[in-house]
């Protein structure tokens, strides 16, 4: 089925819009777009510099694909590219890369709800949330899975890892590592997401053992350098490895705990 545009919408004349792609009233589609199959696009957005893959749905006023709030920004014909099946809610802001080389990425079947924004230079892995003004500044990682809440903010050239969950109205400064949780305004971490890796199939004995790894890392005397030969020297599971190896190449620093977590938080097995 060829492409359904409102009459009130503009289309550039480069544009290339898959089978069966709607595109709603007043909404903008500017020079450098690829939209996919069966992709949706609401009213009032503006999508340009954009690869966007199949069965996306945008639902209203979101600007995709715009030049970078960067000062260092030089006008280069850099790209935003996002896989499928992502949900992009209303009033959601994905900005453009500053270099050509590295697109702003985003993968598949996220959900980036109502005000988030996506800075410039960031990638996103699949099946992410950020939850209604959530605000992620410039050339941020975050891994499959992850969840970002309500009215928080990530400081740019950090990372998230997978699985990972940041609490609403929290501030992230330092790296989150994967499958943790971190609350407050300078967050902190404060155990396992352990809900989220139960959904998402994580065994009991896997979660046992990536807690135990976590309460070495964090919660023990020891410091983190001698923590990591501890862990490495038992060839653990590939979860707990994966833990240990975003400690070990962190560049911003990792999210402390908060030291009495333990006591309130005890059923994150």
């Amino acid at each position: 089925m060829q492409p359904q545009i409102h009459p009130t919408a503009i289309v550039d004349s480069s544009a290339k819009l898959g089978e069966n792609v709607e595109i709603g009233p007043y909404s903008i589609i500017g020079k450098n777009v690829t939209i996919g199959d069966n992709t949706k696009v609401g009213p009032y957005c503006m999508i340009e510099n954009t690869i966007m893959g199949k069965n996306n749905e945008l639902i209203a006023s979101c600007f995709i694909g715009v030049k970078p709030q960067d000062l260092s920004y030089n006008g280069i014909e850099s790209m935003v590219v996002i896989g499928d099946g992502n949900q992009i809610r209303e009033c959601v802001t994905v900005h453009r890369s500053t270099s050509l080389e590295h697109p702003t990425t985003i993968g598949n079947n996220c959900l980036l709800m109502a005000n988030s924004h996506v800075a410039h230079d960031c990638v996103l892995g699949n099946k992410i949330i950020l939850v209604n003004c959530t605000g992620i500044a410039g050339h941020i990682h975050i891994g499959d899975g992850a969840i970002l809440s309500g009215l928080s903010a990530a400081h740019q050239f950090i990372r998230v890892g997978r699985f990972a969950m940041l609490s609403g109205l929290s501030g992230l400064p330092l790296d989150l590592p994967p499958f943790c949780r971190a609350v407050g305004p300078r967050a902190k971490l404060v155990g396992l997401n352990t809900v989220g890796l139960m959904r998402n199939g994580f065994s009991r004995e896997t979660i046992r053992a990536i807690k135990n790894a976590y309460k070495e890392l964090f919660l023990s005397t020891r410091t983190m350098k001698e923590t990591i030969a501890m862990l490495k020297a038992q060839n653990p599971i590939p979860e707990v490895m994966e833990l240990v190896e975003f400690c070990e190449t962190t560049k911003r620093g990792i999210t402390p705990a908060r030291m009495k977590f333990h006591h309130e938080d005890g059923d994150d097995e």
